[in-house]
């Protein structure tokens, strides 16, 4: 079955100049724009991941390292951790973040691209990806890089804004993310920015849809569970003991 095509239609080299420039106020925004929502996300989410002893994880489009940090601290101490992404900017406040929460050494941090991921096959017992796969140009080669270097048996997952089903719940969601451009300008932050998530949040697979993309990549077991009412939602699959490797 061949795969929808999935893309983001703004340019690598656009997008990354764009997170570059939110850097600074990333974390700030995304409470504001979230009402501290997506804190309560994550925190689900670790529920429902698997953590090995003597872990190694992989953490793409890491910004600036909430996600890997809340992974580092519910791994084990002799677990380690790599968050990439392709922010130098991003990636210069989550290493502050590293320092002060004395995790050198557990946690390491890369610059790179998530669509050609520098690692072996087989290398990560569970490989994640946090509020970052609507940014890239093409969904399904991530997927597929994320299947790749994870190891037999170990989980995929993703956690991402969504659609809430058809219904009064979606045009909810439609109306609050039409003005969150504004909001974001209300704070201080550039409006043309935010408008670009806006359409990205549009733009992105419904749960379902998504799921379909995780089968695709040649995942099992795979399973989707929605968060406020179906603003958020988590994906998550496991890679098969016999993976097919021209899925």
């Amino acid at each position: 079955m061949a795969s929808m095509k999935l893309t983001n239609s703004t340019s690598p080299i656009k997008v990354q100049a764009l997170f570059d420039r939110l850097a600074p106020e990333y974390d700030r925004m995304n409470n504001v724009i979230t009402f501290g929502i997506q804190r309560s996300w994550r925190k689900k989410t670790l529920q429902y991941l698997s953590f090995p002893t003597s872990a190694k994880i992989l953490d793409l489009c890491c910004g600036t390292g909430h996600w890997t940090l809340d992974l580092a601290h519910k791994a084990s101490q002799q677990s380690r951790i790599i968050g990439i992404d392709f922010s130098s900017q991003m990636l210069a406040v989550a290493q502050q973040k590293v320092q002060q929460q004395a995790l050198i050494g557990k946690v390491n941090l890369l610059q790179g691209d998530v669509m050609q991921l520098p690692f072996a096959e087989n290398s990560f017992d569970l490989v994640t990806i946090g509020f970052g796969l609507r940014n890239v140009s093409d969904f399904h080669q991530v997927l597929k890089e994320m299947v790749r270097v994870v190891r037999p048996g170990g989980q995929v997952a993703c956690l991402e804004t969504s659609k809430p089903p058809i219904g009064p719940l979606r045009w909810g969601w439609q109306a609050y993310f039409s003005i969150v451009p504004w909001l974001a300008q209300a704070f201080g932050s550039n409006l043309q920015d935010y408008s670009y998530l806006k359409k990205t949040a549009y733009k992105f697979p419904a749960a379902p849809e998504l799921a379909e993309e995780f089968r695709l990549a040649g995942l099992q077991k795979v399973e989707y569970r929605y968060f406020t009412f179906g603003a958020g939602a988590l994906h998550i699959g496991y890679k098969p003991n016999k993976f097919l490797q021209n899925i």
